[in-house]
Formats: C-alpha cells, structure tokens, sequence
C-alpha cells in the first residue's frame, strides 16, 4: 500500500612582525618564504589534482550499446521544407548499429558534438555489420564508417529533451557516426555521404545518481505522510468550533509552506534523475530510453550565422 502510494506521487516526476632586530628579520622573510613556497606547492599539487580529475575518462568508456535509429518525420522537422515531399507518407526507417565507446582521441572535432580535446573515438562493432533493413525493394544492407566521435557535455542548466520537456542530466551525450551508402524505404532517405549525429541524456556517476535516488524517496515518503496528515486533518475540522479552527491556522499555514517546498525537491529529482526506462550498462552508466537525431542542414560552418541542424527522428540504446 505504501509502495502504491509514494508511487502515484512519483508520477505528480598569516602575519609578519617587522622590528629593529635585523636577525629577526631575517628569521622572519626566511619563515615568510617558507610558508609562501609551501603554499604555493601545495597550490598546484591541488590545481594538477582537479585537472587530472577533470581529464579522467568516463565510466562510458569502453561501454557497449545497441542502438536503433527510427528514421521519418518528427514534430518541429524541416526536411520536407528542404527536401520536399520526405516521409509525407509517414513511413520510418528502421536501422540497427552495435556501438563501442573509446577512450581513444579523435582526430575530428565537430561544433555540436563538443571540444576536439574532449572528443572521443566512437567503433562500429562488426557484430552489426552488415547493418541491413527491408524495403519495397527486399533486403537491403547499409555501410557504415568505420569510426565517429563522441563527447559528453556538462550543462549548467535545465534542457529540453526529445519530448520538449525540461531537464538536468549529468550530461549531454552527443556523438557522431557517417552514412556512406545512404538507405532509403519509401520516401524516407538518407543520403549518401551523410554524417549524422546523435544526442541523449547519460549519467555516468551511478553512486551519485544512488544517493540522489535515496533522497528523492526519501522526500516522496514525507509527502505522503503530509498528505495523509492533511487528510486526517480536515476530517477533524469537520468537528471543530470556529476558534479552534483559528487556533490551527498558522500551523497549517505552516504545513503548505513545507509542503511546497517538498513538491520543489520532489521536482528537482524528477528532472536530474534517469528517467524511467533508461538503459543500465553493467557498470550502471545509464542512458535516456530516446535521443534525438540531426543532419547538418547546409554547408555553413558552425561559426558563421546560418548554418543548421535538421530533425531526421530519433534513436534508443540498450546495453550489450
């Protein structure tokens, strides 16, 4: 019954004396520099410390997920405008890959996916080669570069997912792979020589996202016993005489105040928590149950005003 109920709200988701004394002096611009060089040292033992943290590799590495790209149209899409008449008849494209993230520099940086140095080579397993899909024509099979990159961005802020909603994952997984061959079933297409890229929410600190999990039932547990508090409250005003009602005032005024910020909490996990579906790798990096999945819209360089990303659909993973 508990259980029920906590799940029904889940879904609500240093000094110098200087003196005449000039061996005291001394003493004291020796111990001066001392204590100065002391700090220093221990200054950039920190500073190395963090930057050797901040360059250390995500549990994402060397993980192993199955992804399915579900090509076609998608609210908010100009590829009919660019390519006119593109999946009109609302058929998908449906295509399988077998990805393995690395820890192995990439030799290419692209704008979107992040920084050149923080990218990362992203394999095409061959236990999805060929990657093959059926057609009005038959079977057909895809190819695939051998290599893309990857990167995971850290936003300071609220984003939107697939869905339009707000929310704070760890980071922004984006990653990028090329479509030599191009595919096409019916009047969706992707083009030959076509790079497409990829982006989806990962939490890739699992111990963090256990205590936050921890704390978020936590404060689902106290909101239902508010709410049961307040039920068992207006039934007993039911009896009540006027004054006594005034007396209770204030308290429950007080009971709303806590109650809202409790709501603010529960809200707060519900947008940096993994959503319910999420993709759980063994090493329990997890991965959004969808992402979106964009083409470049022109040949603009992402530095000059008017390049853009076009919507082409959307992708899941599940781990190997």
């Amino acid at each position: 019954m508990e259980q029920g109920r906590i799940s029904g709200l889940r879904r609500m988701r240093y000094s110098y004396r200087d003196g005449n004394d000039h061996t005291q002096q001394h003493h004291g611009r020796a111990l001066f520099r001392t204590i100065s060089l002391l700090i220093l040292h221990h200054t950039t033992k920190v500073s190395a410390l963090a930057s050797q943290q901040q360059k250390q590799p995500s549990p994402l590495t060397e993980t192993k997920w199955k992804t399915r790209l579900d090509v076609g149209l998608q609210p908010g899409t100009w590829m009919p405008k660019r390519f006119p008449g593109w999946a009109e008849s609302g058929a998908r494209l449906g295509l399988d890959l077998d990805l393995q993230f690395l820890d192995t520099p990439s030799s290419t940086g692209e704008t979107l996916v992040g920084p050149k140095d923080s990218t990362f080579r992203l394999k095409i397993l061959p236990s999805s080669i060929p990657v093959r899909f059926v057609s009005e024509r038959g079977q057909e099979e895809v190819t695939f570069g051998e290599v893309g990159g990857w990167c995971i961005q850290r936003p300071t802020g609220a984003v939107r997912n697939d869905s339009g909603g707000l929310v704070n994952p760890e980071g922004l997984l984006r990653f990028w792979i090329d479509c030599q061959s191009g595919a096409r079933r019916n009047d969706v297409e992707i083009m030959p020589n076509t790079r497409l890229f990829f982006t989806t929410g990962v939490w890739d600190n699992p111990f963090g996202v256990e205590e936050q999990d921890r704390e978020y039932r936590d404060v689902l547990s106290k909101l239902q016993t508010m709410v049961d508090a307040t039920r068992e409250e207006k039934e007993s005003d039911k009896t009540k005489s006027i004054m006594e009602e005034l007396l209770s005032f204030p308290k429950q005024v007080k009971n709303a105040e806590e109650f809202d910020r409790m709501k603010k909490r529960k809200d707060e996990f519900e947008s940096a928590l993994p959503p319910l579906g999420s993709s759980v790798a063994t090493n329990g990096v997890q991965i959004a149950p969808t992402g979106s999945l964009v083409i470049k819209g022109n040949s603009t360089p992402d530095w000059m005003p008017g390049s853009e990303y076009l919507i082409l659909g959307t992708f899941s993973t599940k781990p190997l």
